[in-house]
């Protein structure tokens, strides 16, 4: 990661930051504080870090302006360090390039559409009548199924599955183990009370800009499709049911699960291990909390959480579901007091 180089004062201009100290000094890589060198650029951007910032023999830290007066080093000032440090770690990010061309064990069917600007890696397999966009990248062993389509710029890791006719739009990224377009949970119990499977005849309509986690699960459509709208950022590990739409730039931590047919708004944060029961809808801006359980519609935004209670000692919290346990009974001999109450004051 250390083929580029830029000096300070580039860098502060670039990124739209004052600088502190020395503007020639050269930065050829992005680091954390405590493994930073004379050419690393790091940043503080959580009080919990600051006393490394004594001991980082980084060249410079991109801090706010209150946190200067600790600073040893260079450094440009801002008033959100993570995000300036995630566009300059982009700038030096060079994991994403690749050399044009196809693996000689890679099979693409004669009708796919492949601009010679794309790398199709070793073993991927490229269906009919697929077409992709310029300068698409697709890892070994990815499946690209017939009639699916991928737009300019994109990245599909190793061991995608991309199925049922789904389209992806510019600059998506794809990590490996995702599934996109499997069919949905969709079966109806017949008078004998046998499952009966739905047809899913739907696809996934994916937006541009956006990221998919590893092991992530997008089913396709029943009739209509599933839709991912732009600059939507899903993590590792996500059920994203059938029909299921979700706003432009939504962010949704681990483990959520979606069942089919909820629409979720825009700029919504969803934390993980939350589940959406489904046919509902979240409103744009909507922020849900770890572990929120989610059974009706959303229509206010707001901060929303049902999380169970913070990790504690295990004997208090075996205290604590002990009177859990008895909360029917507490509640009872309550309103048995304020009837009490209630008789003494008429009589």
């Amino acid at each position: 990661m250390a083929e580029s180089s830029i000096n300070l004062e580039d860098l502060a201009s670039r990124f739209g930051c004052e600088i502190s100290g020395d503007p020639t000094v050269i930065i050829t890589e992005v680091s954390g504080l405590d493994k930073a060198n004379k050419n690393s650029i790091t940043f503080l951007a959580n009080d919990k870090y600051r006393p490394l910032l004594k001991e980082t023999n980084a060249g410079a830290i991109i801090l706010r302006p209150e946190d200067l007066k600790d600073c040893q080093s260079s450094a440009l000032i801002t008033d959100d360090p993570y995000l300036i440090f995630a566009r300059i770690a982009a700038y030096f990010e060079k994991s994403r390039d690749f050399e044009e061309g196809c693996h000689p064990s890679a099979i693409i069917e004669d009708s796919a559409k492949v601009p010679s600007s794309c790398s199709i890696q070793a073993g991927a397999y490229i269906g009919k009548s697929v077409e992709l966009g310029e300068s698409v990248f697709i890892g070994t062993n990815a499946v690209i199924s017939a009639n699916c389509s991928i737009d300019s710029h994109s990245w599909i890791d190793p061991g995608v599955m991309i199925l049922s006719e789904s389209s992806i739009g510019k600059r998506a990224i794809i990590h490996s183990g995702v599934v996109i377009g499997g069919d949905g949970f969709g079966f109806s119990e017949d008078e004998e009370k046998n499952w009966v499977k739905v047809p899913q005849t739907g696809s996934v309509s994916i937006g541009d800009d956006v990221e998919i986690g590893a092991n992530t699960t997008i089913d396709r459509g029943t009739i209509s499709n599933t839709e991912i709208h732009n600059g939507v950022k899903l993590d590792n590990l996500i059920q994203i049911g059938h029909n299921v739409v979700i706003g432009e730039h939504t962010a949704i931590v681990a483990n959520t699960a979606i069942a089919g047919s909820t629409v979720i708004g825009k700029y919504c944060k969803i934390s993980g291990q939350v589940g959406i029961t489904g046919h509902i809808e979240i409103a744009d801006g909507t922020t849900i909390t770890g572990r929120t359980s989610v059974m009706k519609s959303i229509k206010k935004p707001g901060v929303y959480s049902s999380g169970l209670f913070p990790h504690q000692e295990a004997s208090l919290w075996q205290k604590n579901v002990a009177i859990f346990r008895n909360l029917p009974k507490l509640r009872s001999l309550i309103s048995k007091i304020k009837a009490e109450d209630e008789d003494d004051k008429n009589s």
